[in-house]
């Protein structure tokens, strides 16, 4: 019989490839273009040095092992979507928050540890993340079936630091100094709640849903602060909220993901 566990997406090693990768996602965006395939995009990354000072080895890790799986998905969605508005003036300031959401779905550990320790370490007026949050992190997850196996000790400090280098990159914590990262002052850009909101939209996700939709978890929101979050943006999404005892109705401005991006640039 199955059970929730067996469902449930399983952590991995793989966030070690790249972690945030804020400048070379920006620099790959530039160089993509829609429908270069994975192997078009290495060959075209490496005969132009896009990434200087990078062996062809790692290279192709990360293009193929850390930018693909996040924004070449989906028909190249992300990437169309963020190229799109890095052509059109958005930089890494605005696109970095967007660049989490995308990371974090394809990552669930960084997903969790953001929810579960940087939010709750956050929440209880903490100053710094330390290296024993991973380490109960971890055995959380081993516990609740999350990780495919025991990892060995080297196992739980490799994946850690790299976690830890994520939440740096997105600009989540500082960097490191001895064993611990100062967590700073985050909060969803406005920006950010109208691209999420629109592409859960887009996605399917109903109005009634989309305030408890996990996303919004990154940012440290709760459902209510959803709601007072959307009603703020509201006019630049011409889109209004009517939000009446458990009920939330929006009234959409855009017919698609596309138009919303039209009026963005």
């Amino acid at each position: 019989m199955a059970t929730d566990t067996d469902t449930e997406p399983k952590y991995s090693t793989a966030l070690c490839k790249g972690q945030g990768m804020v400048p070379e996602t920006l620099t790959l965006l530039q160089e993509w273009e829609p429908g270069m395939s994975t192997p078009e995009l290495y060959k075209s990354v490496l005969e132009s040095g896009a990434i200087p000072k990078a062996t062809a080895g790692r290279v192709k890790d990360i293009v193929s092992r850390v930018f693909a799986p996040r924004y070449l998905a989906d028909d190249a969605r992300p990437a169309k979507r963020l190229k799109k508005l890095l052509e059109t003036g958005y930089g890494p300031d605005d696109l970095s928050q967007l660049f989490l959401i995308y990371c974090a779905r394809t990552y669930p550990e960084l997903r969790d540890f953001i929810v579960e320790i940087y939010w709750g370490r956050y929440a209880a007026g903490a100053e710094y993340l330390y290296r024993q949050d991973s380490d109960v992190f971890f055995r959380n997850a081993y516990e609740s079936g999350k990780l495919p196996n025991k990892w060995t000790d080297g196992s739980r400090a490799k994946i850690a630091r790299y976690l830890l280098g994520a939440l740096t990159d997105f600009k989540l914590v500082g960097p490191a100094v001895k064993d611990h990262r100062q967590i700073l002052s985050f909060g969803i850009r406005e920006f950010t709640t109208l691209y999420l909101v629109h592409d859960l939209h887009f996605a399917g996700v109903g109005d009634q849903s989309l305030l408890a939709h996990p996303d919004w978890q990154l940012f440290g929101l709760e459902p209510y602060d959803v709601l007072q979050e959307l009603r703020a943006v509201a006019g630049r999404g011409q889109f209004v909220v009517q939000h009446s005892g458990q009920i939330l109705r929006i009234a959409w401005g855009f017919n698609t993901m596309e138009e919303f991006l039209d009026a963005a640039a």
